[in-house]
């Protein structure tokens, strides 16, 4: 079984993300904006020791308040940062609230602390529902995030120009932790249903991952008793679960809030005495573990995208290749019909019918025969396509071999981009496409050989030609699976004396890095790098080579290495 992709930022996180930032930003001057996206929106606040970012997103999937690094400077000219940048100008943070069990939170802005509150920017964290409102001192909404409309919403639709009203109120009962055993256990079992139900339909501030948490450390463990009808529960467990509950109630009266990653959840902010990492910043950890999160699904969201239109593309140039191939199986007919016509223009007497007939069977295989060459020509256009379809398959399989700390995004980025241009043929943007090909997004994956040479993988077909054409000098070697597809791999030995084993690292490369690293042994094909010709109209990084000589590359091998290094 597997934990959740992406943990909600659920009550008890909230709580201890507005404690911290409570400690570390009130008071403090507001002093920028920016939005990075349709959903997320970056705040910074200036305390007398330093500037302090935070970042609020009202994504359905993952809404949170947390503290990042100073990020780059992006998107300030959106209309919202740009308002909310004019309206907080010059206004200080004197007060972050959150109350009870609701998922709200008002930061609270006055000319200086101690003053009138002139501003309220309210953070509503409440999954499809979430939003950010800027409201004046009449409670009216300034600016927000997203407008609500009646079709939207006939309980609270909400737009610029009304009076705020706070969402419904919550139902359940109010955790407190004074409440005996006995009453607690009778609450919960008193309209039966499992562990999980049952809490989270009595008690008020309860999520999935909290009821995890509750249950047990263990993942495996705790999904057994959530699961469980509370009525199969026996009276050990019940008291086990009624101490995790009163410790979890505990650390948010006294907001005693450490964060850690080990427990039956992705991660966890109570229960502090059970970690091993104390003073670890709750908010910086969360932003990192989120973004984390966010570009893997990101990453994940557009590999499945890419791969259902390489598959798409693939069937559709199959289909017509074999369209081509039948035709010109039909070709050959041009012979007979030649061979018919002459038959009947011989006969002693030939009517006029036959000799129309003949005029046509003449005519059809004339054009029969000036049509091979053009479908022989579709027919190797198609190949061509297929070819350049396995190879971006190929590519989008190898990015599982990202190291995590590589521009795995960027990478997956790219091969998009190719995929659209030159695969499924859509339109870009000539400014846009200029500007990329200035910049080189993604990194080059590279490996050390066992005597220190610099050996580079190409990760699709632009960095196939980067390594190989643009940054190849004299000297070094190229390396390529032959007659399949598969990534360029450089053996950078133009500077330094090159080993045997260096060259069979990087033939061995060359076949893990192909559509046959399935095969016991994948020729590989090395030259010089000087010996190497871009095939002008093809895809980025289609060369032809002079010379060469062929290897013998073992896929295997070069796993074991790689993962190694």
């Amino acid at each position: 079984m597997n934990k959740v992709p992406i943990q909600i930022m659920d009550l008890t996180t909230l709580k201890a993300v507005v404690f911290e930032l409570s400690q570390d930003i009130v008071p403090s001057r507001f002093e920028n904006a920016q939005q990075i996206d349709s959903h997320t929106l970056q705040l910074a606040f200036r305390t007398l020791e330093n500037l302090t970012w935070i970042e609020i997103s009202w994504l359905a999937e993952s809404p949170r308040i947390v503290q990042i690094p100073p990020p780059n400077r992006y998107g300030e000219k959106s209309t919202l940062a740009k308002q909310i940048k004019h309206l907080l100008a010059n206004l200080a943070l004197v007060d972050i609230e959150q109350t009870g069990f609701e998922r709200i939170v008002r930061f609270k802005l006055s000319s200086r602390p101690g003053k009138e509150i002139e501003k309220e920017l309210i953070v509503e964290l409440m999954g499809r529902h979430s939003n950010i409102l800027l409201l004046d001192n009449t409670s009216k909404v300034i600016t927000l995030g997203k407008q609500i409309k009646d079709s939207q919403s006939r309980l609270r639709p909400i737009g610029t120009g009304d009076i705020y009203t706070s969402p419904p109120p919550l139902k359940g009962l109010v955790p407190k932790s004074s409440e005996s055993f006995n009453s607690w256990k009778n609450n919960i079992c008193l309209v039966p249903s499992t562990f999980k139900n049952s809490l989270k339909n009595t008690y008020q501030g309860i999520s999935p991952a909290l009821a995890l948490q509750i249950a047990s450390n263990n993942y495996n463990e705790a999904f057994n008793i959530i699961n469980q009808p509370v009525t199969n529960i026996n009276l050990k467990t019940w008291e086990s679960l009624y101490q995790r509950w009163k410790d979890w109630l505990l650390d948010i009266e006294n907001n005693n809030y450490t964060i850690h990653f080990e427990g039956s959840t992705d991660f966890v902010v109570w229960g502090g005495k059970q970690t091993k990492v104390k003073n670890r910043k709750i908010g910086l950890s969360l932003s990192i573990y989120y973004s984390k999160k966010i570009e893997e699904r990101e990453i994940s969201s557009i590999k499945e995208k890419l791969r259902q239109d390489l598959k798409t593309s693939k069937k559709n140039e199959t289909r017509k290749l074999e369209t081509q191939e039948l035709l010109i199986q039909n070709v050959p007919e041009y012979i007979t019909m030649q061979s018919r016509a002459n038959k009947l223009l011989t006969l002693e007497s030939p009517s006029k019918k036959q000799i129309i007939e003949a005029q046509n069977l003449f005519k059809e295989a004339k054009r029969k025969k000036r049509s091979k060459e053009s479908i022989l020509n579709r027919i190797e256009f198609h190949k061509k396509k297929i070819s350049n379809i396995e190879y971006c398959e190929l590519f989008l399989d190898s990015l599982k071999y990202e190291e995590v700390n590589d521009d795995r995004l960027a990478s997956i980025i790219e091969l998009k981009e190719e995929v659209e241009e030159f695969i499924c043929l859509k339109k870009v943007n000539p400014k846009f496409k200029s500007k990329k090909k200035k910049e080189q997004t993604s990194k080059i994956k590279e490996i050390q050989s066992p005597n220190g040479l610099k050996i580079q993988i190409g990760s699709n077909n632009r960095q196939n030609e980067l390594i190989s054409l643009k940054q190849g000098t004299k000297g070094d070697l190229w390396f390529h699976a032959q007659e399949i597809p598969g990534s360029h791999i450089v053996l950078k030995s133009s500077n330094r004396f090159v080993e045997e084993k260096d060259i069979q690292l990087a033939a061995d490369l060359a076949s893990f890095f192909c559509r046959a690293k399935g095969s016991n042994l994948v020729p590989v094909i090395m030259a010089p790098i000087e010996n190497l010709q871009r095939i002008s109209g093809a895809l980025p990084g289609t060369v032809r080579h002079r010379g060469g000589k062929l290897l013998w590359g073992k896929a295997e091998r070069a796993q074991k290495y790689f993962h190694q290094k």
